[in-house]
């Protein structure tokens, strides 16, 4: 956000904005002008360019673009489309959580389902600016177990993974221990910017059990943390991470599996790989906010008919991300399952993501994650 100024200060702002938008006070030109001032840029142009799409009677999905606007749209929107009639729009600009509310309270909702994840999800949710999920219409048995939430469903899974480069280590690492002992396994490594996925990775390496990483211990994890930060770059999106390893800036690193899967493909076995072993699973979520403009029941029926497993597998060919339907992984080429992080052995291997700890924790865990990281 813009000078990071305080989201709540930022989606008053921009609640204001929209609202003039909405009463025809002010133009789009402006309204756009003042979101981009406040760090809305592209997510602004998006929602505003929904709007027409919303009103012509379309469903307007929003997700974060990038390859998943053309995979959504073969996995999801398509088979949608077929089965209603009802056209599908993709605003890959990015739903990002304080717009979202601005829009519900300004009462200028242009997006009709938004896909964010499960911990974005509960803290909008509890906001009171999305639609309760609908389990009449979304099937709760269609999903992985933790992952269907009072105002959202997960429609794929996505996990963080120790990967590593297999030409400097023949006898790779085997946890996140390793992944901290610089004698062993020297070099430089990468983890994300953001904590999610990185201080479950921190408790483990300091000797906190699996059974009790959660409620995270932030001080074990932030003084763990700090015994290697001189030796990490962090990464800030998924292409960044990739492009370390293809460059061998770095050893190892804590990244998404849906990039270290294309890095197995492009580096090859011999050169790259990765483990599930304590990987951090995760999952996104279909929302719907309150007033979307298609509907709360056309929206239920898009995000119910995104359950059908043969949809997701497309998803999983495309992209990566894993099935949330359980039903969907023996559905998986058998090639292709080391990759999906929702495979029985690689489940087993993994602790899932606790976005209830997450939602009550995140302004003071992201806090002192960066503090201790560029301190």
């Amino acid at each position: 956000m813009a000078d990071y100024m305080d989201e709540g200060v930022a989606r008053d702002l921009a609640s204001i904005a929209l609202e003039k938008l909405a009463a025809g006070t002010v133009d789009r030109r402006s309204v756009l002008k003042a979101l981009g001032a406040l760090g809305f840029v592209g997510t602004a142009e998006g929602l505003l360019a929904g709007t027409a799409s919303a009103a012509s009677g379309k469903l307007v999905l929003a997700n974060f673009g990038g390859p998943e606007i053309p995979a959504f749209q073969k996995a999801f929107c398509e088979p949608f489309t077929k089965a209603t009639g009802m056209e599908v729009v993709i605003d890959g600009s990015g739903p990002r959580n304080a717009l979202i509310k601005a829009a519900v309270e300004a009462h200028a909702v242009a997006w009709d389902v938004c896909d964010t994840a499960t911990i974005a999800t509960i803290i909008n949710g509890r906001g009171g600016v999305l639609q309760p999920m609908d389990y009449k219409i979304v099937d709760k048995a269609k999903v992985m177990p933790g992952f269907a939430l009072e105002h959202g469903v997960a429609n794929y899974t996505y996990s963080y993974v120790l990967a590593f480069d297999k030409k400097r280590f023949p006898q790779p690492p085997r946890n996140w221990a390793d992944f901290w002992d610089r004698k062993k396994f020297p070099g430089m490594r990468t983890m994300a910017k953001t904590p999610t996925g990185q201080l479950e990775a921190a408790a483990l390496a300091a000797g906190v059990p699996r059974d009790k990483i959660y409620p995270l211990d932030l001080e074990v994890a932030i003084k763990k943390i700090k015994e290697i930060k001189n030796d990490v770059i962090f990464w800030e999106n998924g292409q960044q991470c990739m492009q370390m390893f293809r460059d061998r800036e770095v050893v190892m690193g804590n990244i998404w599996h849906h990039r270290a899967a294309p890095l197995l493909a492009e580096l090859k076995g011999d050169a790259f790989g990765w483990i599930w072993t304590d990987g951090n699973l995760n999952a996104s979520a279909w929302n719907i906010p309150k007033g979307n403009p298609a509907g709360t029941e056309a929206a239920m029926k898009f995000v119910a008919s995104t359950q059908d497993p043969a949809q997701q597998v497309v998803l999983f060919q495309m992209v990566g991300s894993g099935p949330s339907n359980p039903a969907a992984h023996a559905m998986i080429p058998a090639e292709m399952r080391y990759g999906d992080p929702g495979q029985p052995d690689n489940f087993k291997a993994q602790i899932l993501n606790d976005g209830q700890w997450w939602a009550d924790n995140q302004a003071k865990a992201t806090d002192m994650w960066l503090d201790a990281i560029s301190g």
